[in-house]
């Protein structure tokens, strides 16, 4: 909710920066405040200085001050969300005192409809801002003209009206439309931020997952190896220290955004990690130029789908397959274990997130997935397909 009074409102109402910090007023903007404010005491001057009466001039002073304050009240307040109804209100009482002091006191006080019009283009809801407006310079015209005044005057009257409260209609309906503007950027920028926060989740889980499992595993045959072979037991801690750099590497991509993974490299780590957690890897990929982010889809699917079979399958063999033809491309990876836990209908965990990561990216590319047990329990299918020609739909 917005409020429209307290330190630095005056600043705020003419054109000073909300979001930045307070500064001394211009000399542009220091004259448009001292014009309204004279606007402001124009109707009690007028008061004062009129003849008349000690009772009708003490009555008219207390109905121009009554007038200037519902003004004032009616300006710094109109826009509070919770005050939705008095402003027009107020609008209304405005319109009836500059009605009232026309008709009891003198003609000329037929300039306070210009004021009347005016709040009245403000506050009136966007569909009735012109008919009201019109509504109040006909009202302005027809009281004056039973007051006294001369064609020539009354009409004046309702053409200042209709002037001053058409400017304040357009000025309303600009303002609300910049609110309307600032509120959609703001969604926008809540959305990217939300985009980019999956966005890099997924692409840490997909890295870190499938590292941490080849560190694991090199790390275990490591330690049953120290007493046996520490030779190869030290060249295992190497590449568990050359993996761990290698994440390192890919973390910081991620975080700058140029994080995009490579189908050889995927295909060539999944085969070593395979291998390491004894299960015999079969690779097979067809020598074909891929689009860059349908190579990367592909690539995390290789990814992904190597650190499942590692994690959660007990398989002893798989086999990962890419192919690519005129319409699109795709990975397949097929192992005889059980599957990760998700597939089964248990607790789908952080596996089941991979998944919904994968297709994700698949779908962002127009591509489909399917991740499911294969018949008899005979072990496990993860497949993407993307068109060749990738792009976003």
């Amino acid at each position: 909710m917005r409020r429209f009074w307290g330190p630095g409102v005056l600043r705020a109402r003419w054109g000073v920066d909300r979001g930045q910090p307070d500064m001394p007023l211009g000399r542009a903007r220091l004259l448009g405040l001292l014009v309204w404010a004279a606007f402001i005491l124009v109707p009690i001057v007028s008061a004062i200085t009129n003849t008349g009466s000690a009772t009708e001039h003490i009555l008219a002073i207390a109905a121009a001050v009554l007038f200037s304050a519902v003004y004032v009240w009616l300006v710094l307040t109109w826009f509070e969300e919770r005050a939705r109804w008095r402003p027009v209100v107020l609008a209304v009482v405005m319109l009836a005192l500059a009605v009232v002091l026309t008709l009891a006191d003198r003609p000329s006080w037929g300039f306070l409809f210009t004021y009347a019009a005016a709040c009245i283009g403000l506050v009136a809801p966007s569909p009735w801002g012109l008919p009201a407006v019109i509504g109040c310079a006909a009202i302005a015209a027809v009281t004056a003209g039973v007051a006294g005044a001369g064609g020539g005057a009354a009409g004046g009257y309702a053409v200042s009206a209709v002037g001053i409260g058409l400017l304040l209609v357009l000025m309303r309906d600009l303002r609300m439309r910049n609110i309307e503007l600032n509120e959609a950027r703001a969604e926008l920028a809540l959305s990217a931020v939300a985009a980019e926060r999956e966005r890099f989740a997924r692409d840490l889980h997909d890295l870190l997952g499938h590292s941490l499992s080849v560190i694991a595993i090199k790390a275990e045959l490591a330690g049953r190896l120290v007493a046996l072979d520490p030779e190869r037991a030290a060249a295992e801690v190497a590449d568990v220290e050359k993996v761990a750099r290698e994440s390192l590497r890919e973390v910081r991509q991620a975080v700058s955004g140029y994080r995009r993974p490579s189908l050889d490299k995927e295909l060539e780590g999944a085969r070593v990690a395979l291998s390491a957690a004894g299960i015999a890897a079969e690779v097979e990929r067809a020598p074909v130029t891929l689009d860059p982010e349908v190579e990367a889809v592909l690539a995390w699917t290789v990814r992904e789908g190597a650190t499942n079979v590692i994690r959660h399958s007990g398989a002893r063999h798989c086999s990962v397959t890419v192919r690519a033809g005129l319409s699109d491309a795709a990975v397949e990876v097929v192992d005889d274990g059980e599957g990760p836990a998700c597939a089964r209908g248990e607790a789908a965990g952080h596996i089941g997130n991979g998944i919904m990561g994968l297709r994700e990216r698949a779908e962002r590319l127009r591509g489909r997935i399917e991740a499911g047990g294969l018949p008899e329990g005979q072990g496990f299918r993860l497949a993407v397909s993307v068109p060749v020609s990738g792009g976003e739909s």
